[in-house]
């Protein structure tokens, strides 16, 4: 049903330093998130001794927002392979069925699945896909259904003896449901990277430029998240390969500033390009939606004559 199980130890563990910048971030997941899986009895012996009445504080579900290509997925990655516990990545689109009830059941599986092999990390991507919230009226009675089972499922993780922790990643949190929201013990925003930042996510990709060429292919990439300066680095590669293999550099050379600029360049051009066929198609779907309203009212008793706009 498209869900991907990582199991601790199958590839080399992974770290922090797999994802440059974000220390704040980086910092409370492992207070709230990372520690609590590695010594859950320090957490519960300090809940024990503060609460009159002993309830587990450890984070049941765990929200990270924020633009696509920022990190949320790698951190993921990191605290499952730290705390030697298997990792579910599940977009919830792969969840969707067009059949009654399926959907419910998939999604119900996997939680079920997670407790079987003893605790896992369950990563809801895609959030959005449950389709806003049930509050505005505007929801899918599927999503609506399936939306019910996962709060369900998350409200149960109160057990002192399940380790399951749910991750949710959504790049727009006003669209969620309230209800789903408020399951969420802590929220992390994953903004799109600064100058500084974007200088250390280079350096990870384009190590043999000097400091002062990678504050200026920083300054030249305003707006672009970690997996876009990403693909202008291996852009860049493949580029510099292909000029190797026809002789046109020497072999041990390698990529100078210029050619990260210009592949910086081509995508920011492209990802504008995209951005603005998006809106002119947005403005055409709002302009049809008027224009049938508009016709269906104009038409009195026509029998919704603005359906027929499509």
């Amino acid at each position: 049903m498209g869900a991907q199980v990582f199991p601790p130890g199958s590839k080399e563990q992974m770290d922090w330093g797999v994802l440059a910048g974000y220390e704040e971030q980086k910092r409370t997941i492992e207070d709230c998130l990372l520690l609590p899986l590695l010594r859950p009895d320090v957490y519960a012996k300090l809940a024990r001794a503060t609460r009159k009445t002993f309830a587990n504080n450890r984070p049941r579900a765990v929200l990270f927002e924020g633009p696509p290509g920022t990190g949320k997925t790698t951190s993921a990655r990191v605290i499952s392979s730290q705390a030697a516990v298997p990792l579910i990545y599940l977009p919830l689109e792969a969840v969707l069925s067009k059949w009654y009830g399926q959907s419910e059941q998939q999604l119900g599986a996997v939680f079920k699945a997670a407790e079987a092999m003893g605790g896992a990390i369950i990563f809801l991507d895609e959030l959005d896909a449950l389709g806003g919230n049930r509050e505005a009226g505007g929801m899918h009675e599927a999503s609506r259904r399936l939306l019910s089972v996962l709060l369900r499922e998350m409200e149960g993780f109160d057990s002192e003896t399940k380790r399951t922790v749910v991750i949710g990643a959504t790049n727009r949190k006003t669209d969620l449901d309230p209800a789903l929201l408020s399951r969420f013990d802590l929220v992390l925003t994953f903004g799109l990277p600064d100058t500084a930042c974007r200088q250390l996510i280079l350096k990870q990709y384009a190590q043999q430029l000097s400091d002062a060429d990678l504050a200026l292919l920083a300054e030249r990439t305003p707006g672009m998240s970690g997996r876009d300066l990403r693909d202008v680095c291996e852009h860049t590669e493949r580029r510099w390969a292909s000029k190797i293999i026809r002789g046109e550099v020497k072999e041990e050379a390698l990529p100078p500033l210029s050619e990260y600029l210009a592949s910086a360049e081509e995508r920011a051009t492209a990802v504008q390009k995209v951005q603005q066929q998006a809106a002119a198609a947005g403005a055409v779907s709002r302009l049809l939606g008027a224009v049938g309203g508009g016709g269906g009212n104009a038409g009195g008793g026509a029998g919704g004559a603005g359906s027929r706009w499509w």
